[in-house]
């Protein structure tokens, strides 16, 4: 379509970009050479053993939890479902950092909730080990599979739910034969989502002490001051990341489904009374465990410290918000030129989809191939260029969600209608104004706020990139979680969970006015 060549020139630096960073770094992981002393066989076959079986029990945990919750709030009627049916997604304003501070410091010996179970005689086990930090991480992440689980049911799997129930199965028979099978690439594609989140994780594995590769890589750039056996480090993580992502077009690829009217008419099926109680039960202790509790814990540590939330975080906070908003609306410009141009081609649409793989790649990966790269082509340190370091990696880290969204978006208009553009004289800009724009907007807003919520809550890529001085809410609440001052990471922490609540509600209410 020769009408969106235009938006070729505009996408060419950042491909070029992208691929001469991970060019760069890549060469650098592998011919560089330097004091590796500190990494010891051991210690490599600990970050390796720990990162695995986080991922693995991570995900399982999560599923467990999931799989049942999206199923009984889609197709069970029980006293709180509707409330349930958007509350159990809450925990995702929770960035895992702040989950894992939270119940150290609740459980930890010297805690009041330990001392009154130790006088009632119940030991309680830490967990700070693989195995608490998994259910920590589950807690956090489990939306991930409940919201992609859910969504598929209310497409698919109501209507083929219903043809089980005509063919006399019970709602268990139906439910096993017939519902699990048929959101398996949904539960797939959750799981892929907590694994790539539970691989890029550094401040949550940190205060859980767990020596991951991001405890790895952060201890070999910040505490021996290097940054070549950081990105030899990071080779590891990227190799393991672009596994996990083959795994998931092997395994989770397409499935075809056919949505029916009549899902979107069904009627919820009433649970028995031991089985309606039963429901909510599970339902609600899910959601207490994982988002109110938590909340309620924040709260009275952030008004036992006896300072202002907002004045005393004022200037972490505008940092915060002021580098999302600007990362968001560049993201989403630029997703928006990239989508229009890979539409544009015949051949190579795979450099595109190649320059938008970040998300796939942890932060403290793309921070050392940032590093790596500037140091080769300008020779200084890129945390010395300002705030451009910390702008480039988050661009690279959250570019996968906005492009997308919004390309997702243009499969909805129709080929016919963009052919018969191209007949027209349209500037590139007026057709983008007039056609295209009012067919992404939702897409837009939706790529917008996701980005800003993703960027607040970025740990690893901003404590790695940040310009010396500069403070966000993320690496203020990981200062003080370094040092075990729960109280004192708390007011930051609510500021943050209370913004990313508002963000989560913006785009719940967009969501329900594209559907009406």
């Amino acid at each position: 379509m020769h009408h969106l060549s235009f938006w070729r020139f505009f996408s060419a630096p950042w491909v070029i970009f992208i691929s001469t960073i991970f060019s760069l770094f890549v060469y650098t992981s592998i011919f560089s050479t330097s004091d590796t002393s500190f990494i010891t066989q051991g210690y490599l076959l600990r970050l390796i053993s720990n990162t695995l079986i986080l991922c693995f029990l991570t995900s399982f945990i999560a599923t467990l939890i999931a799989v049942p919750l999206a199923i009984l709030t889609s197709i069970f009627e029980f006293p709180g479902h509707k409330f349930f049916t958007w509350a159990l997604s809450l925990s995702l304003a929770f960035p895992a950092y702040i989950y894992a501070f939270i119940y150290v410091g609740v459980f930890e010996y010297s805690s009041p909730i330990a001392q009154l179970l130790l006088s009632l005689g119940i030991g309680i086990p830490s967990i700070k080990n693989v195995f608490g930090g998994a259910f920590v991480l589950a807690l956090a992440l489990f939306p991930y599979i409940f919201l992609l689980t859910k969504a598929q049911i209310k497409v698919s799997g109501i209507y083929i739910f219903k043809a089980a129930k005509s063919m006399g199965l019970k709602n268990s028979d139906a439910v096993i034969k017939v519902i699990i099978p048929s959101i398996k690439t949904s539960i797939i594609a959750g799981i892929i989502l907590i694994v790539l989140e539970t691989i890029a994780d550094f401040g949550g594995v940190s205060t859980l002490r767990i020596d991951t590769f991001t405890v790895g890589i952060y201890d070999a750039w910040f505490g021996y001051q290097d940054y070549v056996t950081a990105a030899k480090l990071s080779i590891f993580l990227l190799i393991l990341a672009l596994f996990i992502m083959q795994l998931s077009n092997r395994f989770g690829g397409d499935q075809e489904v056919s949505a029916n009217a009549d899902a979107q008419e069904f009627e919820k099926i009433a649970l028995t009374q031991s089985k309606r109680w039963l429901a909510s039960f599970f339902c609600s202790l899910v959601f207490f465990i994982s988002f109110l509790f938590p909340f309620i814990q924040i709260l009275i540590w952030a008004f036992e410290n006896n300072s202002s939330i907002v004045i005393d975080n004022f200037d972490v906070a505008f940092n915060s918000i002021f580098i999302s908003l600007i990362v968001a609306l560049f993201i989403s410009i630029l997703a928006i030129i990239l989508v229009l141009t890979k539409i544009s081609l015949k051949t190579n649409k795979w450099l595109i989809d190649y320059s938008v793989i970040g998300y796939a790649i942890p932060g403290s990966v793309i921070s050392v191939g940032l590093m790596v790269s500037f140091n080769i082509i300008f020779n200084i340190p890129i945390t010395t260029l300002g705030l451009i370091g910390l702008f480039l990696g988050l661009s690279i880290r959250f570019m996968t969600p906005a492009f997308r969204y919004i390309e997702a978006a243009t499969k909805n208009i129709p080929k016919n209608s963009q052919i018969a553009l191209s007949g027209f004289s349209f500037s590139p800009l007026k057709g983008l104004k007039k056609f295209y724009i009012p067919s992404m907007a939702a897409a837009i807003k939706l790529s917008f706020l996701v980005v800003f919520i993703e960027v607040m809550k970025e740990q690893p890529a901003t404590l790695l990139l940040r310009p010396v001085g500069f403070d966000t809410l993320s690496s203020k609440i990981y200062n003080y979680t370094s040092e075990g001052q729960w109280i004192l990471a708390s007011s930051p922490s609510l500021i943050l969970i209370i913004t990313c609540l508002i963000s989560v509600y913006l785009i719940n209410k967009g969501i329900d006015s594209s559907n009406n």
